[in-house]
């Protein structure tokens, strides 16, 4: 342990930081996309663009109907979600008790398939569980705890923290810029950073640590959540539904009832007589989730419970999720998030970024082949690469033929076959040494691609037409892509630049002005 409490809080600061850093930037970089996660799923599906729907002009029985016919063996439930603001298709999906559901997206039109992409979801998906259910969810919030002690060690050790706010040379190049960028962004955003990490990690607190609901309910979660949120749940009868009463006879009803347009409808167990229809609204109203449902019977559609006030403790619940997943506030708050997201990566990537540099000379006498030379790699593979793949994933979806087989699943392996290249190529030496110029120029032109794939390929979609009827959802995704374009063009260009000056004179450590680690003595180990 080091000698004095400011030298041990920067220690563990760098090792937090370092051991889980690339994980916690594909983490924001999956959340930051995921701010407009519906708006990016629209974009992928040009079938529908050009055409204003109503959600009130939906056929909720032909879309039961079109879920029946894919549905599996004992279902657990369907769920319909209604075009609205921000996702214009109707969305229908067969979840089962084990395994993975079946999805689909309708036109809301013509209830015709929409050809399928893996969109935005891909994005949050990433984002909370990497992709694997239970143990994603668990190493996430691993990450998320990680990211806690990091940002409060980064609060004791930075004791210039005001004064670092409003700091940054990035003609200085090398370490003192990584460190400038790193101590701005994350000074930027430190309310955020707090709010982001604990809110992630306190969303899933119950399956974290289940034994008190384990034991209070005799393993019987469901029923803790029913009760929570004043929801409403029979036990299945094992006896066949003949039929499934009418959805479009009831949503005038349960509008009526809940007080607010309705946005999703499910039914519970579809198989069984115990089954229920309900409807619900959607959260962009309050910070809190809205939780508050109508249910039908839906044998013959007899009105059975309102949700009324949740439990307090459950209403703490969804106010802390509702600030972490930000459905409320609009595009305004969203913006604000997504920026706040970005400064998260940069924090993120800038941090590892000056571990490397600070051992610059051991880096030198190690070798490339060492584990400072694989630290390098995974640096410029991870932080270099996983953008150059989410854009290489966006331009897929416009050039695989709508009509391909497992659509979603290749533009999947897209993302992850440009990532994997990108690492392997990061991993020469003589790359991951000076290679961050040559990705963001990489980055640079794959995002100046989106916008100019998309003119040549979607009529309806493209920059030129969205602004001409005001559509800017989807000009905003050309319009983003353009800007991160920019972005990496004048990072790279800077790079290059910076490469090709010599090298400045090194002083010894206690002839150069500020002392180590621009005046901070806490941050000379680390």
């Amino acid at each position: 342990m080091k000698n004095t409490f400011s030298q041990a809080m920067a220690w563990l600061h760098t090792w937090a930081g370092l051991t889980i850093g690339w994980l916690l930037f594909v983490i924001f970089v999956g959340g930051t996309i995921a701010c407009f996660d519906k708006e990016l799923t629209h974009w992928m599906q040009p079938a529908l663009h050009g055409h204003e729907r109503s959600a009130d002009s939906v056929d909720l029985d032909a879309a039961v109907a079109q879920l029946q016919k894919v549905s599996k063996e004992h279902p657990h439930a369907y769920y319909i979600t209604l075009p609205g603001e921000r996702s214009k298709s109707l969305q229908g999906g067969v979840y089962y008790d084990v395994g993975d559901p079946d999805l689909f997206n309708l036109d809301p039109a013509t209830g015709k398939p929409v050809p399928e992409t893996a969109g935005g979801e891909f994005f949050f998906t990433l984002h909370f569980n990497l992709h694997s259910p239970t143990w994603g969810m668990y190493i996430v919030g691993l990450a998320g705890m990680f990211m806690l002690i990091a940002i409060f060690t980064g609060i004791v050790i930075h004791k210039r923290i005001f004064k670092d706010f409003f700091t940054f040379r990035p003609k200085n190049g090398g370490q003192r810029a990584w460190l400038d960028g790193h101590n701005l962004t994350g000074v930027l955003g430190l309310p955020f950073h707090l709010m982001i990490a604990y809110t992630g990690v306190a969303i899933f607190v119950a399956n974290y640590m289940p034994a008190g609901l384990y034991s209070a309910f005799n393993g019987d979660v469901e029923k803790f959540f029913v009760e929570a949120s004043d929801s409403y749940e029979r036990p299945e009868t094992h006896q066949p539904l003949k039929s499934i009463h009418s959805l479009h006879a009831l949503i005038a009803d349960a509008r009526t009832r809940l007080g607010q347009p309705v946005t999703w409808a499910s039914v519970h167990h579809p198989d069984d007589t115990s089954a229920t229809i309900s409807f619900g609204g959607d959260h962009s109203k309050d910070v809190a989730w809205n939780f508050r449902q109508v249910f039908y019977d839906a044998n013959d559609g007899r009105f059975l419970h309102v949700s009324g006030p949740m439990a307090a403790g459950y209403k703490t619940y969804t106010f802390i999720g509702g600030m972490h997943m930000a459905q409320w506030g609009g595009s305004a708050l969203r913006w604000l998030y997504f920026v706040m997201g970005i400064a998260g990566c940069v924090m993120i990537a800038s941090g590892m970024q000056v571990w490397v540099n600070k051992r610059a000379k051991k880096i030198a006498e190690a070798g490339s082949l060492s584990g400072y030379g694989l630290v390098q790699a995974l640096n410029l593979g991870v932080v270099g690469g996983l953008p150059l793949a989410s854009a290489a994933m966006v331009i897929g979806n416009r050039l695989i033929p709508a009509d391909a087989a497992a659509r979603a699943n290749a533009e999947i392996a897209v993302f992850c076959a440009v990532w994997i290249a990108a690492t392997l190529y990061a991993a020469i030496p003589a790359v991951h040494k000076r290679g961050w110029g040559q990705f963001f120029a990489l980055n640079a032109v794959a995002f100046a691609l989106v916008p100019l794939v998309n003119f040549a390929t979607a009529p309806n979609s493209h920059l030129l037409a969205t602004l001409a009827r005001g559509d800017w959802t989807l000009a905003a995704v050309d319009l983003t892509a353009s800007a991160l374009a920019l972005g990496f063009a004048l990072l790279a260009r800077r790079s290059f630049v910076k490469a090709r000056q010599p090298a400045p004179e090194r002083k010894p450590r206690r002839e150069r002005a500020g002392g180590p680690a621009g005046g901070n003595p806490a941050l000379a180990d680390r």
